[in-house]
C-alpha cells in the first residue's frame, strides 16, 4: 500500500512542479522579471525545478513499476500505448516521460548541438505538460476526489492565465490574433471541466479507460471504489502460514488463528473461534468470526464461520456494503497448535458441508 500511495502522491507533486516550471518559463519569455532577483537567479530556479521534476518522475515511474497492483510493465514506461493497464492514458504518461527525457539529454549535450536545434527540442517541454495533464486526469485513480480534481483544474487555469499574460505582451502578433489566442487559453479550463464531466468523473470510467478485469476485482483503494459499491476480490487459492493460540475460560475456549496469505491477493487472515468443551476434553466450535486484509488496498473483508469440519473452516467474507463470497481455510494438523499451515480458497469452497455453495457470488 505504501508504494501505491507514493506513486499517486509523487504524480501529483510532479504535476505541480511541471506546472510551476512551465509558468515560470512562459513568464520569463514574456518579459516578466522580479525586481529583487537577478536574471541568473530566476534562470537557476527554472533549471532546478526541471531537475526536481526529473527526480519526481523517476520516483513516480519506479514506484508504479514496483507496486504489484497495476500490471504496467517496465517496457511500457518508455514505449507509449503498450501497457495492459489503461493503455492510452498510461501511454500519454510514457509519451510525456519521453519528451522530458529528450529535453534533459539535449540540455546535457547543449555544447555539442546547434543552438537552433536545441531550442526546437526545448519546446517539447511545452508539449509534455498538456500530455501529462491528460495522463493525470485519465489514469489517476483519485481524479474523482474533489480536492485532487480541483488541484488539476487549478494547474490548467494557472497555465492558461500565464499564456494570456504572455500573449497580451507579445506585440509581434496582430490584435486579432492576440484576442483569438487569449480566448482559446481562457476556454481551456472550461473545456477540461466539460470533458472530465463526461469522462473521468463518470462512474465506470476505470473499465472504459482500459483497466484489466483482474485489477478491477482486486479491491484497490481507488476513489471510484470508495464511493461506489466495494469491488469483490478475484477468486484465488493460496497457501496460508500462521499460528494459533488458545485461551480457556471455564467450559468455553477461545481459539485465535492469525497468519499470512502467500499468494493470490496476499495479506493477513485472522480467525477467532469460540468452542465449548465436551466431556472427554474435545471441543465443539460454537461460532467464529473472520477478518481478511489483502496486501493491496484499504478494504477490509469480514465474515462469520458457517461450518467447521475436520481441519477446515468454511466462512463467508464481504467488504462493508459489498456482496459476500464463500471461502474455506483447510489446515494441516490439529488446531490449536503453535504453527498452522494450510490453504485458503477464496471465491470457491474446496470441499465440505457447504460445498454446494461454491463459486463466487455475483
Amino acid at each position: 500500500m505504501t508504494l501505491w500511495y507514493l506513486a499517486r502522491g509523487s504524480g501529483l507533486v510532479l504535476l505541480a512542479v511541471l506546472t510551476a516550471n512551465l509558468v515560470l518559463g512562459i513568464a520569463i519569455q514574456g518579459g516578466w522579471h522580479p525586481g529583487a532577483w537577478p536574471r541568473f537567479a530566476v534562470q537557476a530556479v527554472h533549471r532546478n525545478l526541471a531537475l526536481l521534476a526529473v527526480v519526481l518522475l523517476v520516483i513516480h515511474v519506479v514506484t508504479i513499476e514496483l507496486d504489484p497492483f497495476v500490471p504496467v510493465g517496465w517496457w511500457a514506461a518508455l514505449v507509449p500505448f503498450v501497457s495492459p493497464y489503461r493503455p492510452f492514458w498510461l501511454g500519454l504518461g510514457s509519451l510525456s516521460l519521453d519528451l522530458i527525457a529528450a529535453v534533459v539529454v539535449t540540455s546535457l549535450l547543449r555544447s555539442h548541438l546547434r543552438l537552433r536545434w536545441w531550442r526546437v527540442i526545448h519546446w517539447l517541454t511545452y508539449l509534455s505538460w498538456p500530455v501529462a495533464v491528460l495522463h493525470s486526469l485519465g489514469t489517476g485513480t483519485d481524479t474523482r476526489l474533489t480536492w485532487v480534481f480541483g488541484f488539476e483544474v487549478g494547474c490548467v487555469g494557472l497555465v492558461a492565465a500565464t499564456v494570456i499574460f504572455r500573449v497580451g505582451r507579445a506585440n509581434r502578433y496582430r490584435a486579432g490574433v492576440r484576442v483569438l489566442l487569449m480566448a482559446a487559453a481562457a476556454a481551456t479550463p472550461m473545456a477540461v471541466l466539460v470533458w472530465s464531466a463526461a469522462g473521468p468523473l463518470q462512474s465506470g470510467w476505470a473499465r472504459r479507460a482500459g483497466t484489466p478485469t483482474t485489477a478491477l476485482a482486486s479491491g484497490a483503494p481507488t476513489a471510484a471504489g470508495a464511493r461506489g459499491r466495494p469491488p469483490a476480490l478475484a477468486p484465488f487459492t493460496a497457501s496460508f502460514l500462521g499460528s494459533a493460540t488458545s485461551s480457556p475460560s471455564g467450559q468455553v475456549e477461545t481459539i485465535s488463528i492469525s497468519g499470512r496469505v502467500q499468494g493470490g491477493a496476499g495479506g493477513q487472515l485472522m480467525v477467532s473461534l469460540v468452542a465449548n468443551q465436551l466431556p472427554g476434553g474435545s471441543l465443539a466450535v460454537d461460532r467464529g468470526a473472520v477478518t481478511y486484509r489483502p496486501a493491496t488496498g484499504s478494504q477490509i473483508y469480514t465474515g462469520a464461520v458457517v461450518s467447521v469440519g475436520p481441519g477446515s473452516l468454511i466462512f463467508r467474507l464481504a467488504p462493508r456494503g459489498g456482496a459476500a463470497m464463500p471461502a474455506e481455510l483447510t489446515m494441516n494438523g490439529p488446531v490449536p497448535a503453535s504453527s498452522v499451515s494450510g490453504l485458503l480458497y477464496l471465491g470457491s469452497v474446496a470441499a465440505g458441508p457447504a460445498g454446494g455453495d461454491g463459486g463466487q457470488d455475483s
